[in-house]
């Protein structure tokens, strides 16, 4: 969201949340106070911290370079050795004096000269070129290096250097049992880091390794099946879906959860902003898989549905999907908001899978179109800004591909805008009907609140 529109709908809120009594004059202020000075200057000095340690760490590679033949083998192993030494003691005591950033710095430095070490290592003693495994022993050493200190910076290192590992690793086909489980123990330790150590970047790096990991198995295992091109596409649509399904699903289940057990599990700072950030990714991969899917209906012709369903990265993410679904309906039974929130999300699913099974192009193109208008609204009932525009980015590009394709036919054009008609009719009068049960049943609670 941009940060212009954050800061005008937080001073508008402030002032209802005030009337309200849920937070005082003096804490509103402050806020205000808060956001109309935070222009990123506070940010500043870690920027400019950054980009100098970068520099330093280039500058030490370029003198040992420069003075290469000069200095004797050992020394160069020794002086790397210590400098990783000393920027570590560095950063325990800017730890204890409380100095974080400069913890963080200082801990970043000492994982660059790691990482330029490793290459420099490889030529004091002439070994073999092999830069997938320095990769992955970069990323070791970077993961070691965020979880004993809780940088943020060697976090991003480690998960450029498991991408860079997990891309390069073997041919596409060539899977092996031990790769799959190293890189699943990287990717568990890439993931959890920012739940336990909140962070932007670290959330967003460990979000793209888990792209990338599924990627990886997700090509390996069609390749080895060896189904024809149709049905290898429809296993990666499938998959697909079902893996944004399932990120979409995970945080509201867990918050349903929470409501339901009191105060077990507690929901962590960290946990939230990784759920949420998992709630974005999830809507943007299943509203451009929608919009997509119309689009290369024709390529899924001879498609197996079964086979495609049955195949494992498929299988095992479209029954997960449908168990959160289905847990999260239970859950939801008494919350009209949460059940639109995963009815929206199975039509959703349902939509991905009715191409590959039939190719009737109007009762998909109104399924399409209805899912997402449903993810639009759950955008809109949430507040969230970002689900609302994949929704709508969707929804634009599938109404300008059919009407692309329908206006030679004025008959084919008119049956289908009519069954999107109903459809979407049908929709607002549930849309209203859930809206209007909401409210009805907040004016009580809302009338006790104001007489006790």
């Amino acid at each position: 969201m941009l940060d212009v529109f954050y800061k005008r709908r937080l001073k508008h809120d402030l002032e209802t949340w005030v009337e309200r009594g849920w937070i005082g004059s003096a804490g509103a202020a402050h806020i205000l106070e808060d956001i109309s000075t935070g222009d990123g200057r506070s940010r500043l000095p870690m920027v400019l911290g950054g980009i100098g340690v970068v520099c330093i760490a280039l500058a030490l590679a370029a003198f040992i370079a420069a003075n290469w033949d000069g200095i004797p083998k050992y020394v160069k192993l020794a002086g790397i050795v210590a400098m990783i030494l000393a920027a570590h003691g560095l950063a325990a005591w800017a730890s204890s004096a409380g100095r974080k950033g400069m913890a963080d710095l200082a801990t970043a430095f000492a994982t660059l000269v790691f990482v330029g070490g490793m290459a420099l290592v490889g030529q004091i003693f002439h070994l073999p070129s092999d830069w997938i495994g320095g990769a992955f022993l970069v990323c070791l050493g970077a993961l070691a290096a965020a979880w004993i200190t809780g940088s943020k910076a060697s976090l991003i290192v480690a998960a450029v250097a498991a991408i860079s590992w997990q891309v390069g690793r073997a041919d596409v086909g060539e899977a092996s049992t031990l790769g799959d489980l190293i890189g699943l123990v990287l990717l568990v330790a890439v993931f959890l880091h920012p739940v336990f150590h909140p962070n932007r970047l670290a959330r967003w790096a460990g979000l793209s390794l888990l792209l990338v990991t599924f990627g990886r198995w997700l090509m390996d295992t069609v390749d080895i099946f060896g189904n024809g091109d149709d049905t290898n596409f429809a296993i990666m649509i499938l998959a697909s879906a079902g893996l944004s399904a399932c990120l979409i699903q995970l945080g509201q289940v867990a918050d349903l959860a929470v409501k339901w057990s009191g105060d077990v599990p507690r929901r962590s700072h960290g946990r939230w902003l990784m759920l949420m950030s998992m709630h974005d990714v999830g809507f943007a991969i299943l509203s451009a898989i929608l919009a997509c899917v119309i689009v290369v209906q024709t390529d899924l012709d001879n498609a197996d549905l079964v086979a495609a369903v049955m195949s494992p990265p498929a299988a095992a993410t479209l029954l997960l999907a449908l168990a959160l679904c289905g847990l999260g309906l239970l859950l939801s039974f008494k919350t009209g908001k949460a059940r639109s929130f995963f009815l929206s999300v199975l039509v959703a699913l349902i939509a991905v899978v009715l191409p590959i099974a039939m190719q009737n192009i109007i009762l998909v193109s109104a399924l399409i179109l209805a899912a997402l208008v449903g993810l639009s609204l759950i955008g809109t009932l949430y507040n969230n800004a970002f689900w609302t525009l994949c929704a709508y980015a969707g929804l634009t590009a599938v109404v300008l591909w059919l009407l692309e394709e329908t206006i030679g036919s004025l008959l084919g054009q008119s049956v289908f805008f009519l069954i999107a008609g109903v459809i979407l009719l049908g929709l607002a009068f549930v849309v209203t009907r859930v809206l209007r049960r909401q409210r009805s049943s907040a004016q009580p609670d809302v009338g006790g609140e104001a007489a006790s």
